[in-house]
C-alpha cells in the first residue's frame, strides 16, 4: 500500500470511529438530542472531526471515490467551527441521521476495501 493510500485509510478509519460515536448520540432519539445542548455540541464536534479527517485524505484519493460530496463535508466542518452560533439543531439532526450513516457505510464498504 502506498503512503498516500495508508494516509487515506487512516483518515477513513478515524471518520468511521467518529460516526460510531455519533450513532450512539442519535440512538437516544431526536427529542433527547434537541433538548440536550451537550449532545448537540458533542455532535457538532463530531462533524468537525469528520471534516478534518476527510480534508486529510489526499485529493487524488478523494477523486478515486467521487461518489461522496467531499467538499461539502469539509465545508460543514468549516461552518460548524466558525458559524456554530448559526447551527440549527434540526439541521444538525438531519445531517446526523441521514448523511453520517451514509458516509460511514461508504467508507467501510467502498473506500477502505478499494485501497
Amino acid at each position: 500500500m502506498t503512503a498516500e493510500a495508508q494516509k487515506a485509510r487512516d483518515a477513513a478509519t478515524r471518520v468511521i470511529a467518529v460516526c460510531d460515536v455519533i450513532a450512539q448520540i442519535v440512538a437516544r432519539g431526536e427529542e433527547s438530542f434537541l433538548a440536550d445542548v451537550q449532545a448537540q455540541w458533542a455532535a457538532e464536534m463530531g462533524l468537525m472531526r469528520i471534516g478534518e479527517s476527510i480534508a486529510k485524505i489526499p485529493a487524488s484519493m478523494r477523486e478515486r471515490f467521487a461518489e461522496q460530496p467531499w467538499r461539502q463535508i469539509i465545508a460543514m466542518r468549516n461552518f460548524a467551527a466558525h458559524q456554530y452560533d448559526d447551527l440549527d439543531p434540526h439541521r444538525v439532526w438531519r445531517t446526523l441521521t441521514r448523511d453520517v450513516p451514509r458516509l460511514r457505510a461508504y467508507l467501510a464498504d467502498v473506500v477502505i476495501p478499494g485501497m
